[in-house]
């Protein structure tokens, strides 16, 4: 086999491919949702942003996709990295033919503290490993793990292989100076849609306010502390 039929093999598959991953998404349901995401405690509080995505139009590289949903957070995107995939009609970002890798974007302008993001994907799931905040104040990247990461959906994908699964993860910048950072991932193998996500940011100095079942904790416990012994 000559060198201009390999070629032509080779363009032919990869046209395949491309093929099979629009049908695909095509298929989709357009499944877009933020409402199985958590709210953080610091939401809302003074020097504290927020914004999310879901509808997502730039399937790969730069400038990436810009929150769609009521934004604080200023200079933001999301990024996927890998070649080949494509946005979908219902506003997902579909990667057929690899791994898809996302970067989370976030320039503040101001020493950050606490970091929130979620995330909601269809079929193929992330690398929960791979999931980790970027920095650098001079000193070279500075990568950081989550504190955890929580889980607060999982079903089976309508239409399509796999799980739809919602994702929590935090960490605490506290210290570090950065004024800007990237959340990295990327996911298991091809056939993943992603769906939306949300990010929420707090400056250096928001102290998240006490949720409301903390405040019903103390409330019974204050209780339980006045009653007298016999009736505790």
């Amino acid at each position: 086999m000559n060198t201009n039929e390999t070629s032509m093999r080779s363009n032919m598959k990869l046209q395949s491919i491309m093929a099979v991953a629009a049908i695909a998404a095509a298929a989709l349901p357009a499944l877009a949702d933020t409402s199985t995401f958590a709210v953080p405690d610091y939401r809302g509080v003074p020097g504290a942003t927020a914004g999310g995505w879901e509808r997502l139009t730039v399937g790969f590289g730069q400038p990436g996709n810009v929150p769609d949903l009521p934004s604080t957070l200023g200079s933001a995107s999301l990024v996927q990295t890998v070649p080949g995939a494509i946005a979908t009609g219902g506003g997902n970002l579909y990667q057929g033919a690899g791994a898809a890798a996302y970067q989370i974007n976030h320039n503040p302008g101001e020493a950050v503290g606490l970091v929130t993001f979620q995330m909601r994907t269809l079929g193929t799931e992330l690398d929960y490993g791979s999931v980790r905040l970027a920095y650098d104040v001079g000193a070279g990247i500075q990568y950081l793990a989550p504190s955890g990461r929580v889980e607060l959906e999982r079903g089976p994908s309508q239409g399509f292989p796999g799980f739809n699964v919602t994702s929590r993860w935090d960490w605490n910048l506290t210290g570090t100076g950065a004024t800007s950072y990237r959340i990295e991932m990327s996911a298991t193998g091809p056939h993943q849609s992603l769906d939306s996500a949300m990010l929420d940011s707090a400056k250096v100095g928001v102290v998240p306010e006490p949720s409301t079942w903390a405040l019903l904790g103390a409330g019974a416990a204050l209780v339980l502390w006045r009653l007298p012994r016999g009736r505790r």
